[in-house]
């Protein structure tokens, strides 16, 4: 697997990926404005997993050169969940971050139902900080909470 910088011309792949069955409860997913917008952002760096000529998955990252270090992952999505794709992308991106972008902080925000990403999380040395209530609308007018949860270069083990 390789991970590359994307660019405009890979919205409409990503746009498929977010569009999986069960993605958009479990993610969101932005329609091609608003990724256009955010990938023009000097702030935002959007990263792609590549098996082959294929999309593999994708992230997110928003706040970059903030001046509290902080990195936000906003979205991390992959074509085929449960092959350690996820996982592999995940550790690109922290290395990234850290190694990278200077950061002092990755935090992200996961949807309490989203047990599989909370985990995988956990395992990669995220904690949780606690629960934001009722911060995401869904489209059929539903509020949801999420977790907010971070990783201090202080604690993130690199890969072997």
């Amino acid at each position: 697997m390789k991970i590359e910088i994307a660019s405009s011309s890979d919205i409409p792949a990503m746009m498929r990926v977010e569009r999986g069955e069960g993605y958009a409860r479990l993610v969101g997913r932005w329609d091609a404005e608003q990724h256009a917008s955010a990938i023009e952002n000097t702030s935002c760096r959007y990263y792609l997993a590549r098996d082959g000529a294929d999309i593999a998955g994708f992230a997110i990252l928003q706040n970059v050169g903030s001046e509290n270090q902080c990195v936000r992952l906003r979205r991390i999505a992959v074509q085929d969940a449960g092959r350690g794709i996820g996982s592999r992308l995940l550790q690109s991106v922290l290395k990234v971050c850290f190694d990278e972008l200077g950061a002092h902080r990755v935090e992200l925000f996961v949807f309490e139902d989203n047990e599989r990403a909370y985990r995988a999380y956990l395992k990669n040395g995220f904690v949780e900080e606690g629960i934001v209530r009722d911060i995401h609308r869904d489209a059929d007018g539903t509020f949801r909470s999420m977790r907010l949860m971070s990783l201090l270069r202080t604690e993130w083990k690199r890969p072997a």
